[in-house]
């Protein structure tokens, strides 16, 4: 039962995708105490980057940090366009909690599997 709830929250999650707005992103030196749905936060100083977070887009609620420092594994590489929407690669997997498994990719949500 657990499966087809986590399935329909993600088909939910996928359709809304198509028609909300895209990911923005935000450049931080902190991370704020409350964060914003479909906002991929970067924070570092200058051209140096630390890590990105964003709220699962799962539905989850649950805040996710992936490194961008290069000897730092895993490690992610963040790209924003000209408009502030962001590319994040590789796919974000979460092993533990809603095990969600995507790509954000010119600011929408892809699912993996």
């Amino acid at each position: 039962m657990k499966y087809f709830a986590r399935l329909w929250k993600r088909l939910r999650s996928w359709w809304s995708s198509l028609w909300d707005r895209p990911y923005r992103s935000v450049k931080i030196e902190e991370l704020p105490d409350r964060l914003e749905k479909k906002t991929l936060y970067i924070a570092g100083e200058g051209e140096h980057l630390w890590f990105v977070a964003m709220i699962c887009p799962c539905g989850c609620g649950q805040v996710l940090q992936m490194s961008l420092l290069k000897d730092a594994r895993p490690c992610w590489s963040v790209k924003v366009d000209s408009k502030g929407v962001p590319s994040l690669s590789p796919s974000v997997w979460r092993q533990v909690g809603c095990r969600s498994h995507f790509f954000l990719i010119r600011g929408r949500i892809q699912w993996c599997g």
